[in-house]
C-alpha cells in the first residue's frame, strides 16, 4: 500500500476477493496527489459472456474469482487489485513504471491464466487482455490515465487478445475506444447483415459466398467453410492465413465434443484436446496449423447439414482468438442458413 493510505477506507468486491472500482479509485487518486508513479491497467476476461451464457453463473462466479486469485497473487504487495465490472479487473502497480517489470509483471498473468482449470467450465480455455499507462508518464489525472488504458485494452482486443498493451501516445491517442450502446448498435446491424446477404436473392450459394467474404474480412478470420460428409464447401481463406490448404474434420471427434445445448463447439486452444488426450482430433487441427477453431451445427429441427467452420491458424506465440459476439454471428449465420434449406428443400450438396 501506498504510504500513509487507510487500508480501512478500501471495501472488497461482493463476488471475488478484490477491490471495488470506487476504492481503486480512493487508491489511485491517493498516489496521484501525493505523486508516486505507478501503472495502472485494465484486465479484461476474454468471451466471458460465452463462458456465462455456456456455463451459467456459478461457472462464470467461479471463472471471475479464479483470475481474480491469479491477479492478486501476480502483484502481491506492489499494489492492488479491483472489480471495474463485469468481466473487467483493474490493476495499480504503485511505483512500478519500467517496461521490463510491466512486462514481466503481464506476462506472467497471461501465462497462469491460460493454465487455469475449472471443472465447471470443462475443457475452455482462459485468456485476458491487459490494456495498461502508467503516471506521471502520458497523464496527470485518473480519468486519463483510465481512458488511456482503456485505448490500450481496445487495442489489444483489436490485435487479438489474449496479450498486454502499454499505452503509447504516438500509437493509441487517435483510438476511440466504443461505448455500450454503440457496440449493440454495432452487433444488431452485424445481425442485419448476415439475414441480409442470405437472402438478398434466391441464389443462397451467392449469400454464402458473398457472407464469408464479408465474415473472412470483417472479423480477420483465417478460414472460414461449411464442412458436410467429409467435404468443405464455400472455402474462404485469408491472406494472412498461415496455412493455405484445409481438409475436414471428423464429424465424430465434433460431435463428441458439441455443446448440446448451443449447437456449438469453440476451441479456443487446440492444446486443450491434448489435455483431454484427445491426441488425434488435436493432430488434425494441428496439422493445418489451426490454433483455435469452431464449428457451429447447420441445422433445423431434426434435420442437420453439416457445420459452419471456422478456423484461426498461427503459431503457440501467434494464437488469435474471436469475441463471443463474434461467435454468436457465427451461429446466428449457421442457424439461418439451416433454415433456408428446411424451407427450400435443399441440401448444401445441392448448391454447388
Amino acid at each position: 500500500m501506498a504510504e500513509f493510505f487507510d487500508e480501512n477506507l478500501l471495501e472488497k468486491d461482493s463476488i471475488t476477493p478484490v477491490y471495488t472500482k470506487e476504492s481503486v479509485s480512493k487508491y489511485t487518486n491517493h498516489l496521484i496527489s501525493q505523486k508516486i508513479p505507478f501503472s495502472y491497467a485494465l484486465v479484461d476476461i476474454d468471451n466471458f459472456t460465452y463462458i456465462n451464457d455456456t456455463f451459467g453463473a456459478a461457472g462464470g462466479n467461479r471463472v471471475l474469482s479464479d483470475v481474480a486469485q491469479t491477479l492478486i497473487r501476480n502483484v502481491g504487495s506492489n499494489g492492488i487489485v479491483g472489480r471495474n465490472e463485469g468481466d473487467e479487473f483493474v490493476i495499480v502497480l504503485n511505483n512500478i513504471i519500467g517496461y521490463d517489470d510491466i512486462w514481466n509483471i503481464c506476462h506472467k498473468i497471461l501465462v497462469e491464466v491460460n493454465d487455469i482449470e475449472l471443472p465447471e467450465i470443462g475443457k475452455q480455455t482462459l485468456t485476458v487482455t491487459i490494456g495498461l499507462d502508467r503516471y506521471p508518464e502520458n497523464g496527470s489525472d485518473f480519468d486519463s490515465i483510465k481512458l488511456s488504458a482503456d485505448k490500450a485494452l481496445f487495442r489489444g482486443k483489436q490485435k487479438g487478445r489474449n496479450c498486454f498493451i502499454i499505452y503509447l501516445p504516438e500509437k493509441h491517442e487517435s483510438i476511440v475506444p466504443k461505448t455500450e450502446t454503440q457496440k449493440a448498435l454495432a452487433s444488431i446491424n452485424l445481425h442485419s447483415s448476415v439475414f441480409k446477404f442470405l437472402t438478398a436473392n434466391n441464389d443462397l450459394a451467392d449469400g454464402i459466398t458473398k457472407l464469408f467474404n464479408f465474415m473472412s474480412s470483417y472479423f480477420t478470420v483465417d478460414h472460414i467453410c461449411i464442412q458436410n460428409e467429409k467435404k468443405l464447401y464455400f472455402q474462404k481463406i485469408h491472406q494472412i492465413s498461415k496455412n493455405r490448404e484445409f481438409f475436414p474434420v471428423s464429424e465424430d471427434f465434433i460431435r463428441a465434443n458439441i455443446n448440446k445445448a448451443t449447437d456449438m463447439l469453440y476451441l479456443s486452444n487446440i492444446k486443450s484436446l491434448q489435455l483431454s488426450h484427445q491426441t488425434e482430433f488435436y493432430e488434425i487441427l494441428d496439422s493445418q496449423k489451426i490454433t483455435s477453431s469452431c464449428f457451429c451445427e447447420i441445422s433445423y429441427q431434426d434435420k442437420k447439414y453439416g457445420f459452419l467452420r471456422a478456423d484461426m491458424t498461427g503459431t503457440e506465440l501467434e494464437t488469435r482468438l474471436w469475441e463471443y459476439s463474434n461467435m454468436d454471428l457465427f451461429f446466428n449465420a449457421a442457424k439461418t442458413i439451416a433454415l433456408i434449406l428446411n424451407f427450400t428443400g435443399k441440401t448444401i450438396k445441392d448448391l454447388v
